[in-house]
């Protein structure tokens, strides 16, 4: 028996030490279609975070297949403006529905701002969201700042004595203000 019949192929895009990873489809309007669907309904997202994901896929497979990547650009901005005049793809109900998620894990206005940014958001869709959110409650940087504490076990949560000026270092860091940082530590 020949030697050659014996040896397995050579997997040449594999990373260093990690399992080998599948050759990329080539890019057509249907790959997209099904790749964005996919996506959709997988995770709730931004107009400009599934942009980013399939451009992603785009580059990925033009690299691979020797392909110019403008050429799928266009196809990719036609797809998402069609997902967002049909009602797949609405930033202000997905801005809406994860500043009320974040908020009731506790997370501040800040970090809430640069989380959805992140996403691809703008700033005056996070704050319209916010906004929208928080006039549900009277004080909602205080509720998720004690939501916070509770989470993190500070303040009154603790279960044994820590420097309070560590406890408020880690209230800053999580994006909360002073006052409201201190009314949070300070809540019995």
């Amino acid at each position: 028996m020949p030697e050659a019949m014996n040896k397995k192929p050579e997997v040449t895009n594999k990373k260093a030490g990690g399992p080998a990873r599948k050759t990329p489809r080539k890019i057509s309007k249907t790959y997209l279609e099904n790749a964005a669907l996919y996506y959709l309904q997988r995770y709730a997202t931004s107009a400009e975070n599934l942009r980013r994901v399939l451009l992603r896929k785009v580059k990925r497979s033009c690299a691979f297949h020797d392909q110019p990547e403008e050429d799928f650009i266009p196809l990719v901005d036609a797809l998402v403006e069609r997902y967002k005049t049909v009602g797949l793809l609405d930033d202000k109900i997905f801005a809406e529905s994860k500043v009320t998620s974040l908020r009731r894990q506790g997370i501040s206005g800040r970090a809430i701002m640069a989380k959805l940014q992140v996403k691809g958001l703008t700033p005056a869709q996070i704050e319209s969201a916010l906004k929208i959110v928080d006039e549900e409650q009277e004080n909602a940087e205080t509720v998720a700042a004690l939501a916070y504490a509770r989470r993190k076990k500070l303040g009154p949560w603790r279960k044994r004595a820590a420097d309070p000026q560590k406890e408020l270092a880690a209230m800053a860091r999580a994006g909360f203000s002073y006052d409201v940082a201190v009314k949070a530590l300070k809540e019995d």
